[in-house]
């Protein structure tokens, strides 16, 4: 990894913006420690002290400081592609590691060697961003110590659990209901299994499949492919499958007895 440019709690004043259309040639990672608005892949998205994005090569880059801004960030060339694909670190998408005292820890001693003379200096900065990325993806995907949700996340995750079982045919992600809440999605995910038990996809699925057994009876004139495609499916065979595993019929078997009765 080649650090092109790299800044430990730069500040910026409020209003500052960030407009690259094209994005840049390289990586750029970022990490807010004051209030934004970004934009990701098209959205746009309120963020708070903590968030964090690594910005692949070419991707749009927006974003705007609310209040007087204080922010970490980097540049860096990109064979960093590899190196977080094999850290399990999403590209392009907002993240809030655990505890990010350590990105600013780190990024002063980048700094400090980026900007210096020293005899080995390339290896050195190597070695603050591979312990940089391996903290960051601890940080982001591993469970939290006593990650008991509290009464506000109840209300939030639960309001949000009805708005996705009354929108079945959305096409959910869990990175976007995680956005929803301003949380990475392994915390979201680990948050929604210790509430309900189940994960968040799995109610997404099994919420699809409830609707899609009215639907089934009520629209006969609605083939299985137009069914699923209603639903959020662009495979109706993907449907089909996950419609059998849950019900244990078939969607045109499950139509025709319903039919006779």
């Amino acid at each position: 990894m080649e650090v092109i440019l790299i800044r430990h709690d730069w500040p910026e004043k409020a209003g500052f913006i960030i407009d690259r259309p094209c994005g840049r040639e390289d990586y750029t990672f970022l990490h807010f420690m004051s209030y934004a608005d970004i934009s990701v892949n098209g959205k746009m998205y309120s963020v708070k002290p903590g968030a964090c994005i690594f910005y692949s090569p070419e991707t749009p880059q927006w974003f705007k400081a609310k209040d007087p801004l204080l922010h970490n960030w980097v540049h860096i060339d990109s064979s960093l592609n590899t190196v977080l694909k094999s850290f399990d670190i999403p590209q392009n998408e907002i993240l809030y590691p655990q505890n990010t005292s350590f990105i600013s820890e780190i990024f002063g001693k980048a700094e400090a060697e980026f900007f210096s003379d020293g005899i080995f200096r390339s290896r050195m900065l190597n070695t603050y961003m591979l312990e940089f990325l391996i903290k960051f993806s601890r940080a982001i995907n591993q469970p939290r110590v006593n990650s008991i949700p509290d009464k506000n996340e109840r209300e939030i995750v639960s309001k949000l659990r009805r708005k996705i079982l009354s929108e079945p045919e959305k096409k959910w992600t869990v990175a976007e209901m995680a956005s929803m809440m301003s949380i990475s999605p392994s915390r979201f995910h680990a948050l929604y299994k210790s509430i309900f038990g189940t994960s968040p996809m799995s109610d997404v699925i099994g919420a699809r499949i409830y609707y899609a057994q009215s639907l089934l009876v009520s629209d006969k004139n609605s083939s299985i492919y137009e069914i699923a495609e209603r639903l959020g499916y662009s495979d109706q065979y993907h449907f089909i499958r996950q419609f059998k595993k849950l019900t244990g019929e078939t969607p045109a078997a499950y139509r025709k007895k319903r039919r006779q009765n």
